[in-house]
């Protein structure tokens, strides 16, 4: 009666084994992703200033983030160097930001669970520019929310956000655009490119969403869930198997 009670208890021990395994298995199956994105309306035009918003696209992260840390990657011939005095903040975030390294950092005292804007940064073109078009791009990404330990979700690797801003520049007529019919001695202007066309900000939403495609099956942590299930089964058929023959 003794060994009996003995082999339920351990039984009821190896299930709670089984079912913590397999929780812990699961949730590490589960990412978090969050996405970033850099938008402008500005043109790129010597001695102007482009102003570009910085956006958190998506957040798939339980409780929320509240840090974001990235390097600023931009074109020192093109742009005046940045400063702290160039971010503006939005819905509370706070920036920090070392010219040394071109890293900023960003706080916030509630964590984040929507899209919501970041904040906004000026560039100050310089007086005298040689391309025709450049990029920003925010690099090595990473927002948090928090220690792992504490219910937070760890450091999450986001994908790198850019935009890239064009030069304006006048649209060049082409020699059939400058022909002039011969039944007329003036010709009346015409609405052309030139006066219509705008050249708009290309924007490269590599903001990108982490996104975690749908799995089709059991995946790599399912299988191993099988096999310890299955390893713990039979070590406890086997054990169940030497009791009872004590018993008898």
């Amino acid at each position: 009666m003794k060994t009996n009670f003995k082999l339920k208890s351990l039984m009821v021990i190896l299930m709670i084994i089984m079912i913590v395994i397999i929780s812990t298995l699961v949730n590490a199956e589960a990412e978090y992703s969050v996405g970033m994105a850099l938008t402008s309306n500005s043109k790129l035009k010597e001695g102007d200033t482009v102003t570009v918003e910085v956006k958190l696209s998506s957040v798939n992260a339980g409780n929320g983030v509240d840090t974001i840390a990235a390097s600023i990657d931009y074109d020192t011939s093109v742009f005046e160097e940045i400063s702290s005095s160039n971010f503006k903040s939005t819905n509370e975030w706070t920036p920090s930001y070392a010219p040394s390294t071109k890293m900023l950092t960003l706080l916030k005292n509630s964590k984040v669970t929507n899209p919501e804007t970041v904040l906004t940064i000026d560039l100050k073109v310089k007086q005298t520019i040689s391309v025709e078009k450049t990029t920003i791009t925010f690099k090595e990404i990473v927002a948090s929310g928090g220690r792992v330990t504490d219910g937070g979700t760890g450091d999450i690797t986001v994908k790198d956000a850019s935009v890239t801003i064009s030069k304006e520049k006048a649209q060049v007529n082409t020699p059939e655009e400058n022909k002039t019919p011969t039944q007329n001695t003036t010709q009346t202007p015409a609405p052309t490119q030139q006066n219509t066309q705008k050249n708009t900000t290309t924007v490269k939403d590599s903001s990108v969403k982490k996104t975690t495609i749908p799995k089709t099956g059991l995946g790599e942590y399912g299988f191993i869930a099988i096999v310890i299930v299955s390893i713990v089964a039979v070590f406890s058929y086997v054990l169940y198997k030497n009791v009872s023959k004590d018993v008898k």
